[in-house]
């Protein structure tokens, strides 16, 4: 063979065996990077996978840790009112919580001493959970006991695991991304060792796997939440649903909250019952032969009130709600049913009706009482003042007629009978005022304060001159002039009697404002009374100070009460012995 066609058989063997080598060198690079790119997707996968699952226990700890403040929460809330709803709240966030605690201990199969951690937690927070059930199965007093006693220790304690949880895997979610990242460093230079078209294809793969793997896991974990939220609110409502197939008219889909209500199991109900079968027989017939019909005509009824049967042969008002609509899956037309348990309603209705009945009877006992205080009011003014008339006048004459014949011990004597009817008489015509301070119509208006108490001070004035009166500017109220001018005639004859044995007698008489009622005042510098005995400042007949140092007959102060508290106001008195008194009345500010 010639030398030249032997170099070009060479050559040709050459250039064949070097790009077969290109070849076999290309696809092993290529090979090499497909296979270490591939490593290097499942190591940062499985990281990602770790990191996602250390974010996932943590957002479980959130939830759990919440869900127990949301279902203390509950339990203090039922344990103040007593409302239904808040119990139903309970017992909803208990079921949610002993579902987390699972989810979280299934989350940490892998490590055992966040397991054992995650048992403790578990075992604490059934004790706060008996604790809350206690407060609220327990009365009143001891649930206040229980609050007092225990929460706040073991909350702290629950408060302080969950923190040493959270802080250790949130120290493990740093490592991860740590990991993650260094993972991610390795992918980069791993794949840079390689061709830049396959280090450009592995990226661009790998960047494109990364973002589908990603989206994928955020969209399923929302579809997973969502789908876990919408089935927790439909079964956990604090009202019943149902969903009746319109074609068969069976049952096809009950929340649990109906379902506790009625007594049945689900597989009782579902596909196996009807709307009537549910019901009442009353209800049932009230429903084929009225509800049915409005029913099918507007394709919805709102708000009706029916009965609905247990599984225990009772029965239990609801109000019913339903309307129609197609199945998103089936296609087939369906009817929504909302119904809401009313017993406490009805139960409060009938309280109502019966405290009603009982005020109607109350308010006739009181009418009678007031007839009869009007009476006896007619029969003090005329029957008992005429024989005190007739002792009276008999004593005057027996005094003019038979002055000589008496001696001045006599005449002493027909004096003391003479004293003690005028002291009966002014009893009596204080007595007549605190009747009629509590009957008769309340007619309130507009009138000047001042003027009110300068006419009461003018006359109190011309019986005493030493005592020094000092008004300031007072402010006006609606109110009933009539009771008003008693009440002033009683303060500042009080301040005047207990204030003119002072060297210097000063009756000071102001008022102050408030958003909500105008507050007057009565201040002397007189005797003063013991704090002590304020309680029986406001009572009928009640006396501070002897009769021999201060007459009066123990009414005044009862008369003011009971005219402020009619005004819906209110009386109080400060003092100290020897120091004066001051004594307040209130009344609300009001618009005609």
């Amino acid at each position: 063979m010639p030398i030249s066609s032997k170099r070009e058989s060479n050559k040709k063997s050459s250039l064949a065996n070097t790009g077969l080598f290109l070849i076999l060198a290309t696809l092993l690079l290529i090979g090499v990077a497909t296979a270490v790119s591939y490593r290097s997707v499942r190591i940062f996968e499985a990281r990602s996978l770790r990191v996602q699952h250390t974010h996932t226990i943590l957002q479980r700890l959130e939830e759990s840790q919440w869900t127990l403040h949301d279902l203390v929460a509950s339990a203090r809330s039922y344990a103040l009112s007593g409302r239904h709803e808040y119990l139903l709240s309970f017992e909803a966030d208990r079921t949610l919580l002993s579902s987390l605690f699972n989810g979280l201990r299934g989350l940490q199969f892998d490590n055992q001493e966040q397991l054992d951690r995650v048992a403790h937690l578990s075992q604490t927070v059934a004790k706060r959970v008996e604790l809350a059930r206690t407060l609220i199965e327990a009365d009143k007093n001891a649930r206040i006991h229980n609050i007092d006693e225990h929460d706040r220790d073991l909350s702290e304690d629950i408060r302080q695991q969950f923190a040493v949880l959270k802080e250790i895997e949130g120290a493990s979610l740093v490592q991860r991304s740590s990991e993650m990242a260094t993972g991610i460093r390795w992918v980069i230079l791993a794949i840079a060792g390689g061709s830049i078209v396959s280090i450009a294809m592995l990226i661009a793969v790998c960047l494109r796997l990364k973002r589908e793997t990603l989206s994928r896991e955020e969209a399923q974990t929302k579809a997973q939440i969502y789908a876990a939220e919408v089935e927790a609110l439909y079964n956990q409502a604090p009202c019943g649903y149902h969903s009746i197939d319109e074609e068969s008219g069976l049952i096809v889909q009950i929340n649990d909250t109906e379902l506790s209500w009625l007594g049945y199991r689900r597989e009782q109900v579902v596909a196996k019952m009807r709307q009537t079968d549910l019901m009442s027989e009353a209800g049932a017939e009230r429903y084929q032969q009225e509800i049915w019909p409005r029913f099918q005509r507007d394709r919805g009824v709102n708000g009706v009130d029916i009965d609905y049967l247990r599984a225990d042969g009772t029965y239990f008002p609801v109000l019913m709600s339903a309307s129609t609509d197609v199945h998103p899956e089936t296609g087939r037309v369906v009817s929504r049913n909302v119904i809401h348990d009313i017993s406490a309603r009805r139960q409060v209705e009938k309280e109502i009706e019966e405290l009603n009945a009982s005020l109607r009877c109350q308010t006739q006992r009181l009418s009678n009482v007031n007839k009869e205080l009007e009476s006896f009011s007619y029969s003090v003014s005329h029957d008992l003042r005429a024989p005190l008339r007739a002792i009276s006048g008999y004593a005057m004459m027996i005094e003019e007629d038979y002055a000589d014949a008496l001696d001045a011990k006599g005449r002493e004597l027909l004096q003391v009978i003479r004293k003690n009817v005028s002291k009966m008489d002014a009893l009596i015509s204080d007595l007549l005022k605190l009747s009629k301070s509590a009957t008769g119509e309340l007619t309130l208006g507009n009138f000047s304060m001042q003027k009110l108490v300068e006419q009461g001070v003018a006359s109190l004035r011309r019986e005493n001159d030493r005592v020094e009166f000092i008004i300031d500017p007072l402010e006006d109220v609606i109110a009933n002039q009539g009771l008003i001018g008693q009440v002033w005639e009683n303060l500042l004859g009080n301040a005047l009697k207990f204030s003119q044995k002072a060297e210097h007698p000063i009756v000071r008489v102001s008022s102050t404002t408030t958003p909500e009622e105008v507050i007057y005042q009565v201040q002397d510098n007189g005797v003063g009374f013991d704090m002590r005995y304020v309680h029986k400042l406001f009572g009928a007949f009640q006396r501070l100070h002897r009769q021999e140092d201060f007459a009066g007959t123990g009414i005044g102060l009862a008369l003011v009460q009971r005219i402020v508290v009619r005004h819906n106001g209110r009386v109080w008195a400060e003092s100290r012995p020897g120091e004066g008194a001051t004594f307040y009345f209130a009344l609300p500010r009001r618009e005609l």
